[in-house]
């Protein structure tokens, strides 16, 4: 049996193309979960400066249905 080293370990998993396409998909989910996260612990803040800069956009101060 062929003794693995750190180096080759990496090279086989480097290589091996196999899990690339759902590796992909995890880093993705886990990227989009991050933002959703962030976004959602500043909707307020967000808000707030969504509102502004519209309203400010189209000439009235408040649009907001809420």
């Amino acid at each position: 049996m062929e003794k693995l080293t750190l180096k080759s370990a990496v090279s086989k998993f480097h290589n091996d193309e196999a899990g690339l396409e759902a590796l992909q998909v995890v880093m993705i989910l886990a990227v989009a979960a991050v933002a959703l996260i962030v976004v959602k612990g500043q909707w307020d803040t967000i808000r707030d400066w969504f509102t502004k800069v519209m309203g400010e956009g189209v000439g009235e101060g408040n649009w907001s249905t809420t």
